[in-house]
């Protein structure tokens, strides 16, 4: 009787007892942020230095001119033109390109025959200028965009530079000359011609000499 009384206990104190706790549901996990949009890049703006883009050629035929000895005209942004001095025995040539000249200039390429020299010269002396009306003085034209193209007859000269004579006058109204010497672009051994690129067209004697270059190329 005791016994049986003691396992309905033992029962009955189990029955009472509460069941354990349901688990917790997870966590959800935390908002994931988005990223914020890059900023648009901002264009930059082009170097100081940077070069204009070259202006497109009209298409134009080139002018040719041809003289024994000088050769003055007008010229102006377009077309391209070359100019030719001599004969068989020897042609130099000035090639001003399209586009080098801003305004309407008035050229002089001539065979000076009685031009001032650096030394000795190399076949003949020429002379270059330019004016822009209406003034009449003669000056250096700098070129606005390709350079200006040159080429005399050097012979057999491997070391053929240019000799530039600048012509300005002093505070006594007198021809004063300012040489420079600069060195060919290339020299053409079969043709016995040296090719000269200058930005500015001077207002100058030019001869062909072996004297060393003053100035750095071109």
């Amino acid at each position: 009787m005791s016994a049986l009384f003691g396992a309905w206990a033992l029962a009955a104190c189990g029955a009472s007892e509460p069941p354990p706790p349901a688990a917790p549901p997870p966590a959800p996990p935390p908002p994931v942020a988005e990223p914020e949009p890059e900023p648009e890049p901002e264009p930059s703006a082009p170097p100081a230095d940077a070069k204009p883009e070259p202006a497109q050629s009209s298409g134009r035929t080139p002018l040719f001119k041809s003289d024994p000895e000088e050769i003055t005209d007008s010229f102006g942004s377009s077309p391209a033109a070359k100019l030719e001095l001599g004969d068989d025995t020897g042609r130099a040539t000035l090639r001003i390109p399209e586009n080098a000249l801003s305004q309407g200039v008035n050229i002089t390429f001539k065979i000076e025959k009685k031009g001032k020299t650096s030394g000795p010269p190399i076949g003949k002396v020429y002379r270059t200028s330019g004016v822009v009306p209406p003034d009449g003085t003669p000056r250096e034209i700098e070129s606005a965009g390709p350079v200006f193209e040159l080429a005399f007859p050097a012979g057999n000269k491997k070391d053929a530079n240019l000799a530039i004579g600048t012509i300005s006058l002093d505070d006594k109204g007198r021809e004063k000359i300012d040489w420079i010497v600069v060195a060919p672009k290339r020299i053409d051994d079969a043709m016995g011609l040296a090719y000269f690129e200058l930005s500015k067209l001077p207002n100058a004697y030019l001869h062909i000499t072996t004297k060393a270059p003053t100035e750095p190329k071109q």
